[in-house]
């Protein structure tokens, strides 16, 4: 019995064989990857929206200095993220949340400090 190129039996392979035309050649652009394509590369995340939300939050912490700075690096880092397409908006974002927050919080702890030295003062100066 032979099993050969028999009506609905298990044939030699298709015609033009297992070249490029037709066949099961290398794929399109060159090179042997037995892993396939692949995926695409991660996008990093922005240095400076992580340094954002760094500043973000000792901001919150250390008066408000590193507020104005994560404040402007935030601005910047957005831009970045809108002209690289890079990953960290988020962070960008939620860093310029809470610098504005430290900045208004400090503004808020400033003003009624100097108010209370004020009626202090002014408490000292026309006592009785």
């Amino acid at each position: 019995m032979s099993y050969g190129n028999q009506p609905g039996g298990y044939g030699g392979p298709p015609p033009g064989g297992y070249g490029p035309p037709g066949g099961y050649g290398t794929p399109p652009g060159g090179g042997y990857d037995p892993y396939g394509y692949g995926a695409p590369p991660p996008r990093g995340n922005n240095g400076m929206a992580i340094a954002t939300l760094i500043m973000g939050i000792a901001g919150l912490f250390i008066c408000g200095v590193t507020s104005i700075v994560g404040i402007v690096l935030g601005h910047i880092s957005l831009g970045q993220i809108k002209r690289t397409g890079e990953e960290g908006r988020g962070m960008a974002i939620a860093g310029l949340v809470m610098s504005y927050f430290g900045v208004a919080c400090w503004l808020v702890v400033l003003v009624i400090w100097l108010v209370a030295i004020g009626v202090l003062a002014g408490s000292a100066t026309y006592g009785y």
